[in-house]
């Protein structure tokens, strides 16, 4: 059931299709009228019927609303949304009891909520939608609803308390400085409310800044037609009475450099009730313009990386200006690609520029800078890249392409010569490669005297660039004597790859033939 807000919504159009024998509300009622939600929640069965009468349709759908509505006429808490469907629907509450399109009926068991604010409470039909395949629609609001027996009267727990809030963060990836010089910047924070009772509805938080400057957003609780409940983007769960919320604030452009932090939280829950904390100072953030603290004249080196057999280094620099009691911290953000850095107290070289470190990941494809953040000792703040909402840094390493396969320079066996008897047995075969992305991984093949395969083998090795590397390779139990030859393959991290001592493809084993000869002794 889809909590959303309503009001009374004129039928004129509705009304006119009715007359001209379009779609009609002809019955609603609940069953029964009074229900005791004391102990828990109470049932009470909504049953309704449309009519339409477009002779040619064949398909009827809508919305049922349900919500609380006080001695006055006013509505507390959210509103409950029965869809209904003709068909069945896989999206749809409930589905037809019996008829068709042109008179259907319909029937729900509504769950009164135990607690509202007051020990009786009424819960009306404010509101009926209804389509047809025809192109017909329908809107009864509550004055026409008025005419049936659309409300139930429950007799409640009383909720007398509102809404409280557990904490308030940042999502752990979010930046925690922005930068609003040109445009508004949007901050995501997460609050986890609690309402045991009655269950958390909507709220409001506001964020303050320097000079008295404030910006707010707003929350509110859904729940689907399937049950599962959020409140923002990026969260989950079922029920509310203790939910984690995401809620967005914007802050303006060119809003007042400095902190701003959570300085009110306004809560209300179903039944109506309203908690407000104030003077809280949660989750800042430093919003800057860049006008104290600044830096330029950024760059990345190297720019072009062989990071792919081990991750690689990278250094960046840039000259920082209008520094104040010397920097306290420049910190790097980067893209998946690579990895950052935070640096205390960095030094200034004496041509004025500063470096700080990247790494850039094994067999990454490039590395991306998306933010420079600089720290002051006065507290002044400077932050560039995408990752604040600025400009792109435009720093970008990239990875050097694996155009040359591996090669191996020699190769020998481990022994030459074994009696039969002694099989099965692993004869290691050692290479002396070069690879510029490194050899990783290898296949071997066995052959006899007249050049069939006997015998082989593939699996994975640690990266060399520049080395040794070693290979067993089986001599299965039942070879006859005789001369046997082995033939190899390097594959690198790139997936090239250099085949030796092979019969029809490759090149000669660097070393000569790698053979063994099984003897009958």
């Amino acid at each position: 059931m889809t909590a959303a807000l309503l009001g009374a919504v004129s039928v004129g159009p509705a009304q006119a299709a009715e007359k001209e024998g379009g779609l009609e509300l002809s019955a609603l009622s609940f069953n029964p009228l009074t229900v005791d939600a004391t102990a828990g929640d109470a049932i009470a069965t909504l049953n309704w019927a449309v009519k339409d009468g477009n002779a040619s349709a064949a398909a009827v759908s809508g919305d049922v609303y349900v919500r609380q509505v006080s001695a006055a006429g006013s509505t507390v808490g959210p509103a409950f949304d029965i869809s209904y469907s003709l068909q069945p629907n896989g999206s749809a509450m409930t589905n037809s009891v019996s008829g068709n399109a042109q008179s259907s009926t319909y029937s729900y068991d509504f769950s009164v909520p135990q607690y509202a604010a007051q020990a009786s409470a009424n819960w009306a039909v404010v509101r009926v939608t209804a389509s047809d395949d025809r192109g017909n629609t329908l809107t009864v609001d509550k004055d026409r609803l008025s005419e049936f027996a659309n409300i139930v009267t429950a007799k409640e727990s009383v909720d007398s308390t509102g809404p409280t809030y557990e904490d308030v963060s940042l999502p752990p990836d979010a930046p925690r400085y922005l930068y609003n010089a040109a445009k508004p910047v949007t901050v995501a924070y997460y609050i986890d409310v609690a309402d045991p009772e009655s269950g958390f509805y909507k709220g409001e938080v506001t964020v303050a800044g320097p000079g008295g400057q404030t910006a707010s957003g707003k929350l509110k609780v859904v729940t689907a037609d399937d049950g599962n409940t959020s409140c923002g983007p990026n969260t989950g769960g079922w029920g509310s009475n203790e939910i984690i919320c995401s809620v967005s604030v914007t802050i303006p452009a060119a809003a007042a450099a400095g902190t701003w932090a959570v300085s009110r939280i306004g809560l209300t829950d179903n039944a109506g009730n309203t908690s407000v904390y104030r003077n809280l100072n949660l989750a800042p953030v430093h919003i800057t313009q860049n006008a104290t603290l600044q830096a330029g004249d950024f760059s990345i080196t190297p720019k072009a990386v062989n990071d792919w057999s081990e991750q690689q280094k990278l250094s960046i620099t840039m000259k920082p200006n209008g520094v104040r009691q010397g920097l306290t911290s420049v910190t790097v953000w980067t893209d998946t690609g690579c990895g950052g850095s935070i640096t205390e107290a960095p030094a200034i070289s004496d041509d004025g520029t500063i470096t700080v470190p990247a790494n850039m990941f094994n067999r990454s494809k490039e590395c991306i800078i998306t933010g420079i953040a600089l720290v002051d000792g006065a507290g002044d703040v400077a932050a560039y890249g995408s990752y604040f909402d600025g400009p792109d840094l435009n720093l970008v390493a990239t990875q050097i392409p694996d155009t040359t396969p591996p090669v191996a320079t020699a190769a020998s066996l481990s022994f030459t010569t074994i009696a039969a008897s002694a099989l099965p047995r692993n004869v290691v075969l050692t290479a002396d490669v070069t690879s510029f992305a490194g050899v990783n991984g290898f296949s071997v093949t066995v052959y006899d005297s007249a050049g069939r395969p006997v015998s082989g083998g593939y699996g994975g090795l640690s990266a060399v660039t520049e080395g040794t590397v070693q290979i067993g390779v089986d001599l299965p139990q039942g070879l006859t004597p005789g001369v046997y030859t082995v033939g190899f393959e390097l594959t690198d991290e790139g997936g090239l790859y250099a085949q030796y001592g092979y019969s029809n493809v490759g090149s000669p084993a660097p070393s000569g033939p790698l053979q063994v000869t099984v003897t009958d002794s």
